[in-house]
């Protein structure tokens, strides 16, 4: 299998920039992994901050502690700021996942060209 191949199926499949480190490129893998693991963290955050939101509004009695009541809270979309954050973390995650995986298989590309 080609370097390039290997490069973007690594990064593609494992995690953004793994296909740097295999390529021996970490600076360009940790910049890729980096924001790929804070715009995780944005979404994951959020998701604890609803969740506690959620079990609030169940302790105070406010939603029933019903299976329908509870998942029609959760899956409520998000209002506001919330939501933009949200969408641009997502959107983060996306691009940066893909971006990773194609410029590794250029990065990979040359290397097979050479």
């Amino acid at each position: 299998m080609k370097t390039s191949v290997k490069a973007a199926l690594i990064s593609a499949f494992v995690c953004p920039g793994g296909g740097h480190f295999y390529l021996k490129k970490t600076l360009v893998g940790n910049l890729f992994l980096l924001s790929s693991l804070v715009s995780l963290s944005v979404l994951l955050w959020h998701a604890y901050q609803r969740a506690q939101v959620i079990s609030e509004q169940i302790l105070r009695g406010e939603i029933p502690l019903e299976l329908n009541a509870i998942y029609s809270a959760v899956t409520q979309a998000p209002m506001g700021n919330e939501a933009l954050y949200v969408n641009l973390a997502t959107a983060g995650f996306i691009l940066t996942w893909v971006l990773a995986a194609l410029d590794a298989y250029r990065l990979g590309k040359r290397i097979d060209d050479q």
